[in-house]
């Protein structure tokens, strides 16, 4: 069985380009390396976790290959968004028990980031070497894209004071 050594984990992430290995660190400091080569993990649910509780408030599956993002919408709390190993793109609303939508992209996405300030954008970091600005209410085409990068796109966030400026790594 895994064992957590700290009594609150602070962040896990992919290993990038080796998906059977997970890194952690919690507040006792401690980084950790993980080898899943054994399936002992695979991200292909969600857990919802209240402060309080020993154990989820509730379990999302959406059927991707396994998750590598979630953020939660910083403005309407109640829904989250989650990334795909397999190019997908779920939105979730707590209050209801089906996914909002559910989008298939050309490649993966790496990360994504929620406007602060318009509560129905976000912005995805892809593998395809480009940023994408979506509007939650219409998935059919992004509202954005953002070109010129070198390599892909592994992480994106927003200003917190304004929204209106975005930084990118990749």
């Amino acid at each position: 069985s895994t064992v957590w050594s700290a009594i609150f984990v602070c962040g896990v992430s992919t290993v990038p380009y080796t998906p059977s290995s997970l890194v952690s660190v919690g507040d006792d400091k401690i980084i950790q390396l993980w080898d899943g080569s054994m399936g002992k993990f695979a991200f292909t649910s969600v857990d919802v976790w209240d402060h309080a509780r020993a154990d989820p408030v509730c379990t999302l599956a959406w059927g991707s290959e396994t998750i590598t993002s979630v953020r939660f919408n910083q403005t309407e709390t109640s829904i989250l968004a989650s990334c795909g190993s397999d190019s997908t793109l779920t939105l979730k609303d707590l209050r209801t028990s089906k996914p909002l939508s559910k989008v298939v992209l050309a490649l993966r996405t790496n990360a994504l980031a929620w406007n602060p300030m318009e509560a129905y954008h976000f912005t995805l970091a892809n593998e395809d070497q480009n940023l994408y600005t979506f509007d939650m209410r219409k998935l059919s085409s992004a509202a954005a894209v953002h070109t010129d990068h070198v390599a892909p796109v592994m992480d994106v966030d927003y200003s917190p004071p304004t929204g209106q400026e975005f930084v990118m790594g990749g």
